[in-house]
């Protein structure tokens, strides 16, 4: 589909074979004027869905005002981002760092861990993910993701996520932090036992261990609360956010308790980037925008649910999800589905294997939504099809 794409860029990507041309709403065109229902949205960065308005006034009206400005120097647009972020945040943290990514926000929580408590280790779960770069690498789960890149950082333990028996009893002695996705979400929407997040919370208090809750994909609205972990009323001593917090601009936020903020010194973590005005006038926009939608949320992903629950193919083995973060689990591999999807005009994303999943724009009306479950459906039935004649 790109020439230049496929001969330029390291071949790191499961391509579509869809090249991407125009987006509005939850709709993008490709190069051939094909519409297609967009319940990818740049991997669940679209919590907005494409050319939101109000954000895109306010990176016109920033880049009139001032486009660059680095961390040395006060900014204004930086400053009303921190006032509505933390006007949302999590009560148990006072301070942030702003980046450009979801990895680079796991990045400082793992050095901010180590500073903190002056150990090494970490504790992450059976299907965690985290990101690609070295320290986010480490505390993912999947070992296909790793094989090359080693020695990465030690030592981390993998508990199973969801349990927290075998954790309790667990040698703490040189755990600098345990890391935490509320909903698992690259592992195929993996909601834990209601027990769970508490329990690791209060091991994590006895043992005076920072608990990393990972946000990046679960929150900013995603679940129908501002924070996942909000649905199991716990507090984290260091969160991490991305994707959709700056609107479709890259963003990254570290938001910390203030005690663990403190040990960090002038000059040992920057970025040249985060917190740019672009990025953090994007960033108070989409806050205001999720804050109008907020509610709507858990009844478009009920519609949405109990509507993949009602269709009938033999290729479904579950549905799960919370608020807009969905889930179809299939007995066969995703890719003929995906595909049948895509040729019916629905993008969506996968997991694994045999698990696709949903995480349409926060935007999408009823009409969106039946439209899509009737795209589904006709996909499974033409799978369907093949496999029971």
């Amino acid at each position: 589909m790109s020439a230049i794409e496929d001969s330029r860029m390291l071949n790191t990507f499961q391509r579509y074979g869809i090249k991407a041309i125009k987006g509005e709403g939850a709709y993008v065109w490709d190069d051939n004027g094909k519409k297609y229902l967009d319940f990818m949205q740049g991997f669940g960065v679209g919590i907005l869905g494409h050319k939101n308005q109000a954000v895109i006034k306010a990176i016109y009206d920033q880049l009139n005002q001032l486009d660059i400005c680095h961390g040395s120097l006060y900014n204004d647009a930086r400053e009303r981002f921190l006032e509505e972020f933390f006007r949302i945040a999590p009560k148990s943290l006072s301070r942030a760092f702003l980046s450009n990514s979801g990895a680079e926000a796991v990045e400082l929580a793992l050095k901010l861990a180590r500073k903190y408590t002056g150990k090494k280790g970490f504790i992450s779960f059976t299907g965690a993910y985290h990101g690609k770069t070295f320290g986010a690498l480490s505390v993912t789960y999947s070992e296909k993701y790793k094989e090359g890149f080693g020695p990465l950082l030690e030592p981390v333990r993998f508990f199973k996520y969801g349990d927290t028996n075998e954790l309790s009893s667990a040698d703490f002695n040189d755990v600098a932090g345990v890391i935490v996705e509320p909903i698992q979400g690259e592992s195929g929407i993996i909601i834990p036992p209601d027990d769970f997040l508490p329990s690791l919370r209060e091991i994590t208090e006895k043992k005076g261990i920072p608990l990393i809750i990972d946000e990046i994909q679960s929150g900013m609205g995603r679940t129908g609360k501002w924070w996942a972990h909000q649905h199991w009323n716990i507090q984290p001593d260091i969160m991490t956010a991305g994707k959709g917090i700056g609107g479709g601009i890259p963003m990254g936020v570290t938001a910390v308790r203030e005690d663990i903020a403190s040990v960090i010194k002038i000059g040992e973590h920057s970025s040249t980037m985060g917190g740019n005005p672009i990025a953090s006038a994007a960033g108070t926009a989409t806050i205001k925008e999720v804050e109008k939608l907020l509610d709507s949320i858990p009844a478009k992903g009920e519609r949405f649910m109990n509507g993949l629950k009602s269709l009938k193919s033999h290729t479904i083995k579950e549905v799960r999800g919370k608020g807009l973060m969905i889930s179809l689990e299939l007995r066969i591999r995703f890719k003929d589905v995906l595909f049948a999807q895509l040729k019916n005009g629905l993008i969506s994303l996968y997991s694994g294997l045999t698990v696709l999943r949903y995480l349409p724009p926060y935007i999408i009306t009823q009409k969106d939504i039946d439209d899509a479950l009737s795209i589904i459906e006709k996909s499974l039935m033409e799978i369907d099809s093949k496999r029971f004649v």
